[in-house]
């Protein structure tokens, strides 16, 4: 079998169909990742009984299980004995269980940042009168964010690339269009080759982005 150029630049309109519902997942769960990875961050930086233990035990979790596999468990298994997840459209299935995979390794990049600031930083702005929480948002945050740019952004990107699996539960992203074209076409190798093309340049753009937003960040420093 030739490889057919027409039909391969046909397939781009049919997979961009699907473009809006993968940004729309992968947007509102990088929203979610990031405040459930704050939260959980917190609780392991201030070692805040049973939460800490509770919050290295998911970490731990998400981290080290596949995320096909937490999706299933969820969708499809947690289903069986839940009428909330049974009712629950693929949609916000996939946006939760994203959510919490991908929360994991924001945690981490937050704990990190948040820890290479020095501890003096903290106490100095509680000596000149800012509350704890003045503290933590004018002086440890700005100077914290600097530094976990880097692991958030390639831990976005690794979330983007996940939606791909998002199809397993029917959801209708740009793989999903891509497939079914293919399975009647037959023509493999030209729809997944204009898949990885679209993705390549999706992620290209966001890597370019990181890279501005990391030198504006630093311009001080």
């Amino acid at each position: 079998m030739n490889f057919d150029i027409e039909y391969f630049f046909s397939m781009f309109p049919i997979i961009l169909s699907g473009f809006p519902t993968t940004v729309e997942v992968a947007g509102v769960s990088l929203v979610f990742s990031v405040i459930i990875g704050f939260i959980i961050a917190a609780f392991r930086y201030y070692n805040i009984p049973v939460l800490k233990q509770l919050s290295i035990v998911f970490v731990s979790f998400f981290r080290s299980t596949p995320f096909i596999a937490q999706l299933f468990v969820f969708y499809y298994g947690i289903a069986q004995v839940s009428r909330i997840v049974r009712n629950m459209s693929s949609f916000w299935a996939t946006i939760i269980v994203l959510s919490l995979s991908f929360a994991a390794y924001m945690s981490e990049d937050i704990r990190g940042a948040i820890m290479s600031v020095d501890k003096g930083q903290f106490e100095a702005g509680l000596s000149i009168g800012l509350s704890t929480w003045q503290t933590i948002y004018r002086i440890i945050i700005p100077q914290a964010v600097r530094v976990a740019i880097p692991g958030m952004m390639n831990s976005f990107a690794n979330l983007f690339k996940s939606t791909s699996l998002c199809f397993i539960v029917g959801l209708k992203d740009m793989i999903a269009y891509c497939k079914n074209e293919t399975n009647v076409s037959f023509r493999y190798l030209e729809g997944y080759m204009a898949v990885l093309i679209i993705y390549w340049i999706i992620l290209s753009l966001i890597s370019y982005l990181q890279s501005r937003l990391e030198k504006y960040m630093n311009k001080a420093y």
